[in-house]
């Protein structure tokens, strides 16, 4: 994990205009740290596209913080990211990692048009268990109904590297999969609710949906399953993504550095096409 913050946080500053630590709770129930977001806005570029993006960290670790060099790219290319914090395991269980991404979510609609964005050129994106809550929050009804947010809202989802199927296992379980009772419980029907695999009838907005091929976490079988219930139920605008020679680091790391990399480019111009 220090080696992944080093390399996220090397790439240096562009013609970006950065604003950190926006609160988007307010009220007694605000964390102080975990219901805050980073803006990266292009500099003198109206009416831009906005992404909002939720860190990885296996729902029990990670920061915004990391994710400097990931925004300023986006907005050297006229694209906001909104880098957000979100409420982390053992403190909380599902639903509350999601129901902080859709408040933070709610916020940037609410607020980038006074920071010169467009609020209705909203994406989401995220990494490992950032995809697993970016893909929910586009697919799942309730997270942005319950912040009184069409889910038309959201214009594209990209997740990377995620986890759509939740399997219940027990409380005692042990090593890294113990993870997943922690964030999520050991009920099935819980874990089948939080799995975007299960809403997948719901589709809204189009996906991109990146998975690296050196599978150094297994998480190509989650993204299997997943495309798996997309062609069942015959919906309509995924795109899945192998991103060749790269594993759950670098699949996001090498997106940070100057110059082209061809993922980061094909996120681009995704956003960019449904923005006409």
């Amino acid at each position: 994990m220090k080696a992944l913050a080093l390399l996220l946080l090397l790439a240096p500053r562009g013609e970006v205009v950065e604003v950190r630590d926006q609160a988007y709770v307010d009220g007694p129930d605000a964390h102080a740290r975990k219901h805050t977001l980073d803006l990266y806005l292009p500099k003198g570029k109206p009416g831009f596209p906005t992404v909002v993006f939720f860190h990885g960290g296996a729902w029990r670790q990670g920061d915004k913080a990391l994710y400097g060099g990931l925004g300023r790219r986006f907005a050297e290319d006229g694209i906001a990211l909104a880098a957000a914090n979100y409420r982390l395991s053992p403190e909380v269980k599902h639903p509350e990692h999601v129901r902080d991404c859709a408040r933070a979510f709610a916020w940037v609609r609410s607020n980038i048009a006074r920071h010169g964005g467009d609020p209705e050129r909203l994406f989401v994106m995220g990494h490992s268990a950032g995809g697993h809550l970016a893909a929910l929050l586009a697919l799942h009804p309730k997270h942005l109904e319950d912040v009184k947010v069409p889910r038309e809202a959201i214009k594209g989802a990209i997740p990377m590297s995620g986890v759509y199927v939740v399997p219940a296992l027990p409380a005692d379980t042990k090593g890294f999969l113990k993870i997943l009772p922690e964030a999520f419980g050991s009920e099935a029907e819980v874990c089948r609710d939080a799995s975007p695999a299960t809403h997948v009838a719901n589709t809204l907005c189009p996906f991109l949906v990146l998975t690296e091929t050196n599978d150094t976490l297994r998480v190509r079988p989650s993204m299997e399953l997943f495309r798996a219930a997309v062609d069942k139920s015959a919906v309509k605008d995924f795109t899945f993504l192998d991103a060749e020679d790269r594993d759950h680091a670098s699949i996001i790391v090498r997106m940070t550095a100057l110059g082209d990399d061809p993922y980061r480019r094909r996120i681009v111009d995704f956003i960019r096409a449904r923005c006409k």
